[in-house]
């Protein structure tokens, strides 16, 4: 579905004209939110990005494309760069933060900025999950989510966002009650019984797919 036409959609549901001004970034915002909870294989990074390290730094802001969860690192000749689980580690491993070397051998992320062992001239080639593009034009699609489920998963994430502001506006019931569309939030995701297969479901069919930060496979 378009922009638009995911506008179109939530406007059935709104009985206020006043809050159309407000859908598209509330659809940005819901789309962006589900892309954080879960590891959307679209968001995904297939080749890296490349940062660039000097000697006299060791903290750098993440690229503006980064979302979260760094998953793989190389320096630049090609070898593999280890991944610490906490800024601290850093620390840890030079705690005066002045130690060069020729190549980058650890990182850590915290928040949107990476920490780096020992402090070298190079470039580090980093794979990560990227953020979702913003929808701007009516024609955009929202292309981290599978079609088939943008109705589905979007429209219910909106409502359920927006709820405090949409009580008084929504259709008649079902429509007006937020454990209904908490319901359909979560039908949207991981289906239902007798009925559609959710989009985390399907995503899993070929690729387990996992709540970002989470340690079990998503049902």
């Amino acid at each position: 579905m378009t922009l638009g036409e995911l506008e179109n959609e939530l406007a059935l549901y709104v009985q206020d004209d006043s809050m159309v001004v407000h859908f598209k970034g509330w659809i940005n915002n819901a789309i962006l939110e589900i892309a954080n909870d879960f590891a959307l294989p679209a968001l995904k990074l297939k080749d890296p990005t490349s940062l660039t390290i000097t000697e006299s730094d060791w903290l750098y802001d993440m690229p503006d494309t980064y979302m979260k969860n760094l998953y793989k690192c190389y320096d630049s000749n090609w070898d593999k760069v280890t991944i610490s689980h906490a800024l601290g580690d850093i620390d840890e491993l030079d705690i005066d933060h002045d130690d060069t070397g020729d190549h980058v051998t650890h990182v850590a992320v915290r928040d949107n900025q990476i920490g780096v062992y020992p402090m070298a001239a190079e470039s580090i080639n980093l794979w990560f999950y990227e953020l979702p593009t913003d929808l701007d034009a009516s024609t955009d699609i929202p292309s981290c989510i599978p079609n088939q489920h943008h109705d589905r998963v979007i429209i219910p994430k909106v409502v359920v966002k927006a709820y405090h502001l949409l009580m008084d506006l929504s259709t008649q019931p079902p429509h007006q009650s937020l454990s209904w569309w908490m319901a359909k939030y979560r039908a949207g995701l991981y289906g239902e019984l007798g009925g559609d297969i959710g989009m985390i479901n399907c995503l899993a069919r070929d690729k387990k797919v996992r709540r970002h930060g989470g340690s079990n496979p998503l049902p």
